[in-house]
């Protein structure tokens, strides 16, 4: 018996929704339809991909590690239409990207117009989150592309996928307008150390900019914490600390229109560098390659950078 993609839109759709029912009316087709489609499935793979019990169905082991391959699956036939309906298309199909959310607001808006322009025929969507979101994502195969900081303390990502650089961000210090070295364009964090430290939360970029002090050899004086970074920057503007971040705006405004100050980190702080990842079972496309190389001009255009 031969695998079909019904078969496999009905496997996700079960598996998205949890129950045959609420599958069946998201597809307007019957459950009976599902439920048969799902059983001749599970014998062409000879494998259980649901647990039954009284609230619905919950994949077991083997529909966990199927149901990432069944969406890239869809997912390419998908393309495959959309490529043969536009054979004199550029580019076509579908990307999703994953973006780290402090990345997303400096990337997504400048690299979505500039695929809407380039690629018309091309369909965009994309999610911002933290970095154990898009990861898990990823191996769900919800996504076709991240881009996240690359932590080097972290050491999974070969696992995960293929790793493509697309620049760096060095670390820097925002200061209250009022704050006594507001007017030096570079500190030392031994100079700040006793400030109250408004700190960014978001995994894991708080160990990254504790990590910062440790490499110095001091210790923060942690007030605040925040995983917004629109609500770290009014924070800072209002006075009540400093803060670090990597990602650079064009203006030093918070939302409020309260000016901030920024300054340089002096010491053995490398600049943080941002990468894109795709899963390592799948070569590069002409839509990905075409996405990283407009985040990779993003990321090191001065413009988006300075914030001066």
């Amino acid at each position: 018996m031969s695998v079909t993609l019904r078969q496999l839109g009905y496997f996700v759709a079960v598996a998205e929704h949890g129950t045959v029912t609420a599958a069946a009316a998201e597809l307007y087709v019957s459950q009976s339809s599902i439920s048969s489609a799902i059983g001749d499935l599970e014998r062409a793979l000879n494998v259980q991909l649901f647990v039954r019990h009284s609230r619905g169905l919950s994949l077991s082991g083997e529909g966990q590690a199927l149901l990432p391959q069944a969406r890239f699956l869809l997912r390419d036939m998908a393309d495959f239409e959309r490529s043969a309906a536009h054979l004199g298309d550029e580019l076509t199909g579908s990307i999703n990207i994953g973006c780290y959310s402090t990345i997303a607001p400096m990337l997504l808006p400048r690299a979505v117009a500039t695929l809407a322009r380039e690629y018309p025929a091309l369909e965009v969507t994309f999610t911002e989150g933290s970095r154990t979101q898009l990861l898990d994502g990823l191996s769900l195969g919800r996504h076709d592309v991240l881009v996240l900081y690359d932590y080097r303390f972290k050491h999974d990502l070969p696992l995960v996928g293929q790793v493509e650089r697309l620049g760096a961000f060095p670390p820097y210090a925002l200061l209250p307008a009022s704050h006594r070295l507001a007017e030096e364009k570079e500190v030392r964090l031994h100079e700040l150390a006793s400030d109250p430290f408004i700190l960014f939360g978001l995994e894991p970029a708080e160990e990254y900019f504790l990590s910062m002090f440790n490499q110095v050899g001091v210790e923060p004086n942690v007030r605040y914490r925040t995983t917004n970074h629109e609500v770290l920057r009014g924070l800072v503007a209002q006075g009540v600390g400093y803060s670090l971040l990597t990602q650079r705006t064009r203006q030093t405004f918070s939302h409020e229109g309260i000016e901030y100050a920024t300054a340089e980190i002096s010491g053995p702080h490398d600049p943080l560098g941002v990468i894109a990842i795709t899963p390592g079972r799948r070569g590069l496309l002409r839509k990905i390659d075409a996405f990283i190389s407009i985040a990779r001009s993003i990321v090191n255009d001065p413009l988006a950078l300075n914030d001066r």
